[in-house]
Formats: C-alpha cells, structure tokens, sequence
C-alpha cells in the first residue's frame, strides 16, 4: 500500500511537472530592441564612383549612401509568434531639398513590419511600391545554417557564430538591351556583393527566431550581418508585464513574395528609365539585413 502511495505521489509530481513547463512555455514572452545600420563604404574606383563624377544626382545618392541610415526596430515574441516592427521617429527638420529623397530598403523583411508563426512556418509581411501598400504573406525562407564553433560575448550573453550563404542564380539576359537596363540599376553598382549571412545566437535565450524574418538557430539571433547592414540587439525585457502587440499587416493588396518581387523589379527597372527626366525620388534597394 505504502508503494503504491508513494507511485501515485510521484505521478502527481511529474504531472504537475509537465503542466507548469507547459504553462512556462506558453506564457514565455519578451519585448527586444534591434539596431539596423547600413552604410556603403564605396571604393574609388567602384562603378558607382565613377558614375557619381559625371552624374549629379548619382552623387547626391554616393553621399547619402555614405552616411547611411541607422533605424530602430522592436521585436515582441512567444516561443512560436513574433511581430517586429519600425520604431517611428519624427522627420528630419527641413527635409530633403531640390526635390530629392532617398529611402533604404532591405531584405529579409528588415525594413517593414513582420509577423512570424513558426509553428506554421508562415509570415505575413507589410511591403510598399512607389507608395502602394502591400501585405505579402508567404512561407517563411528556409535558412541552412552553418554552426560554427567559434564564439564571443555580445553585451550578457554568450552567442554562437552561424552562417548561410544563399544560392545566387544566375540570370541569362534575352538581349544587350535588357542587360543594359539590368546593369543600370543600384545593384548592379554594388561592386564585389557578397550574399553570406553571419548571424550570432545565444542558447541563453532558447528561442528560435531573431530580427527580421530571420529565424532557425538554437538561440536568440543577438546579431545578424549580410553585405552593408548589420542588425545588433541593443536591449530586451523577458516576460514584460504589458500585453505584447503582435501585429498582423492588414493593409494593402495582398500578394505572395515571388510576385511581390518580381513587381518591384519591374517598377525598379521603370523608373531608372525616367531617372532624369525630373527630380523625383530614388529608391535603394540593399540586399542584407
């Protein structure tokens, strides 16, 4: 009898166990502030350089590119849901003059708000064409990380080095016109692009996303770099007391990536077309980050 007392009670113990690591589990959440910076560092010789000499508006686009852009992006996430999005600023007193603007677009989401589910393997993505709005919703990208051992201590915790690098295809133009107009874009300017992923992750936070729609490694992605721009943690508060906001894009026309994608080139390529035909607005698009 006393055996049989003692095998229930244990029973009980380890039930009770389950269900407050359940509970735990389902009841995890945190609030991170992310740090996006991106900055060209172009050299004297690049093909954008040597455009900027005869190109007053290349130049104008050299100089901001050298300045680069910094923005702050907050990332609220479960164990399975997050929603990361801009921090809004106020505008620059003064603004851009002559008609001139410039924006910074990225990859990977960096640069719009983001809705993950990683049980579902889904995003839902607010994305933006020459001010038309878009909710892109697709399947989240699938990273093949390479873990490395080596290591180093980012603010608290101890992060692991990981890196992907992405299939390039290689695109055969039709004719020496549309290599032409390819070869015309900021991109293609970008002398020496390497599309290596480099991301550092914690296992103290054994949760499995990051910044962006990056996501997939044993930990928390502390920090993330791809070409130009360089993703880093600045703060994050576990299990805050306020209700987190994970926001679902809602507004705009929705569509898939590949067609969200293959629009943008499309208007990309349009309005280099027209590039100098007025003082309209020049679009950058950076792969990374």
């Amino acid at each position: 009898m006393k055996k049989i007392h003692i095998t229930l009670i244990s029973f009980l113990i380890l039930a009770f166990a389950k269900a407050y690591t359940a509970k735990a589990q389902q009841d995890f959440k945190a609030k991170a502030t992310y740090v996006a910076l991106t900055k060209f560092d172009m050299p004297d010789d690049s093909t954008m350089t040597k455009k900027a000499e005869s190109d007053p508006i290349m130049k104008q686009v050299m100089e901001q590119l050298k300045k680069g852009s910094k923005q702050e992006y907050t990332l609220e996430f479960t164990r399975t849901e997050s929603s990361y999005d801009k921090v809004q600023e106020l505008a620059t007193p003064g603004g851009p003059s002559n008609g001139f603007s410039m924006s910074f677009s990225t990859d990977s989401g960096v640069g719009s708000t983001i809705y993950k589910n990683l049980n579902e393997k889904t995003f839902i993505k607010q994305g933006n064409i020459m001010g038309k709005e878009f909710v892109i919703k697709d399947e989240l990208p699938t990273y093949e990380w390479q873990l490395l051992n080596e290591t180093k201590k980012i603010g608290q915790y101890n992060c692991f080095k990981a890196i992907y690098v992405p299939v390039v295809e290689e695109i055969e133009e039709e004719d020496e016109k549309a290599e032409e107009e390819e070869n015309s874009s900021m991109i293609a300017m970008i002398d020496n692009y390497d599309p290596t992923i480099t991301a550092w992750y914690t296992p103290d936070i054994p949760v499995s996303n990051g910044p962006g729609e990056y996501h997939g490694l044993p930990g928390l992605i502390i920090e993330v770099q791809q070409s130009e721009t360089t993703i880093l943690l600045k703060e994050i508060e576990m299990n805050p007391k306020e209700k987190l906001e994970l926001k679902k894009p809602k507004s705009g026309k929705e569509i898939n990536q590949e067609d969200f994608d293959e629009l943008q080139e499309k208007k990309m390529k349009e309005m280099m077309k027209n590039r100098g035909r007025g003082n309209g607005g020049i679009f950058i698009q950076t792969i990374g980050g």
